[in-house]
């Protein structure tokens, strides 16, 4: 039975986990560290007046120009790496609000990413062939994936609806190195195995990816509750593949794939507001990808379809006096994802327990926000059966008034 021993490498992006192991790499999710705290929740904003950059229809609320940065540290542990950590930019925004009720928001984050090793077959095993004795080793490393310049339009329709419209232009690369070492095996004088290489084979595989995608997010507001709607589809979608063997030496052939339509995305939530200070949220992801040619995967393994339900609540503490700060936000929340491979049925099940805070201060216009996962992936993939992993998320906004004269 072959072994295969996966070695994670990772220090410039985030989240390397058996996630990595297949279609464009794993999902990078953190792009709005406020509700990262609050049970991953994409659709409504768990900030105290002011909006969430992927809750398109409430960027309109804030009434300054902020730039936001979103970065994250992760420490993971499997029965086949303890104590990887990794770290990673998730998202830099800027919002400018054209009214009361309009805003428009550029962003840059990136999207999937992979970066793995894997050593196969660590014990050499013996293959007769023709009266002679053959091993062979095999290595596979790549990196890679691909980022999403997005623009966004929000807007207030009046008080019992509002909108946000996004636009994204992904773009990227990722590289595939895939090696097979050959070698002889026989005894010598001394009847001692003797191993010697005999060969080696490389193949060098880049990929450049471009497309585009839409996005819709509708919020309704009716007494205390919040009903969110959001449709996301990305495509067209074009993969370049370049093929080189030999260390890059011979360039073999260029094969082009363009996909119509990549991926769909909806996600349905309610959020009910107890108080203008306190709420509670339910919220279900659902993703599902187009199967294409598995040349083009990681690992030629598809990408999995996915299907979230999350939990989650927050509380504004108000600071009455005049002080450095206005507010502070304590959130929780609890989630479940399961992911399904739709070629081989693959399932991996995760789950987890969120918590977060934020400060809001220089009159509302900055804040901090940091939120803590804490999860756990159960499956059977490549001889990995569980991952326990923490995530870190630390966000910050700054804002200010531009375009206005000061008297």
């Amino acid at each position: 039975m072959k072994t295969i021993f996966v070695i994670f490498i990772g220090l410039l992006f985030s989240q390397a986990s058996v996630l990595s192991f297949n279609g464009f790499g794993e999902n990078q999710n953190y792009q709005n560290p406020a509700n990262a705290g609050s049970g991953q929740m994409r659709l409504f904003s768990t900030s105290y007046n002011s909006g969430a950059s992927t809750a398109l229809a409430t960027i309109y609320r804030d009434s300054f120009t902020k730039l936001k940065i979103s970065s994250q540290i992760q420490n993971l542990n499997s029965n086949n790496a303890v104590n990887l950590i990794t770290q990673g930019l998730d998202l830099l925004s800027v919002s400018f609000p054209i009214d009361n009720d309009k805003a428009f928001q550029i962003s840059l984050s990136p999207q999937y990413w992979s970066q793995y090793s894997i050593n196969e077959n660590k014990n050499i095993e013996t293959v007769e062939f023709d009266g002679e004795n053959y091993a062979f080793k095999s290595n596979y490393y790549g990196r890679g994936g691909y980022s999403d310049l997005g623009l966004v339009w929000s807007q207030k329709i009046n008080e019992h609806f509002s909108y946000g419209l996004g636009m994204s232009s992904y773009f990227g690369n990722r590289f595939q190195s895939d090696s097979t070492f050959t070698y002889n095996i026989f005894l010598n004088s001394d009847e001692e195995e003797v191993i010697t290489p005999k060969s080696i084979s490389i193949l060098n595989t880049t990929n450049h990816y471009q497309g585009y995608g839409l996005k819709m997010d509708l919020l309704t507001y009716y007494q205390k509750f919040e009903i969110g709607f959001s449709i996301e589809t990305i495509g067209p979608f074009k993969i370049e593949q370049k093929k080189y063997y030999s260390v890059g030496l011979s360039q073999t052939n260029i094969n082009k794939i363009k996909i119509p339509n990549l991926s769909n995305r909806i996600l349905f939530g309610i959020k009910y507001n107890f108080t203008d200070q306190f709420a509670c949220m339910i919220e279900n992801d659902i993703q599902k990808w187009s199967i294409i040619d598995d040349s083009y995967m990681i690992l030629n393994s598809q990408n999995y379809n996915l299907n979230r339900f999350s939990l989650g609540s927050y509380y504004h503490h108000i600071n009455k006096s005049i002080g450095f700060y206005q507010s502070i936000t304590f959130r929780g929340g609890l989630f479940i994802k399961s992911w399904e491979n739709q070629v081989t049925k693959q399932k991996i099940t995760d789950f987890g327990l969120t918590l977060g805070t934020g400060i809001n201060y220089n009159n509302n216009s900055n804040s901090i926000s940091f939120s803590l996962v804490f999860g756990e992936r159960k499956f059977d993939i490549y001889g990995i059966t569980k991952e326990q992993y923490f995530d870190f998320i630390l966000g910050f906004e700054v804002g200010e008034k531009w375009f206005i004269r000061k008297k």
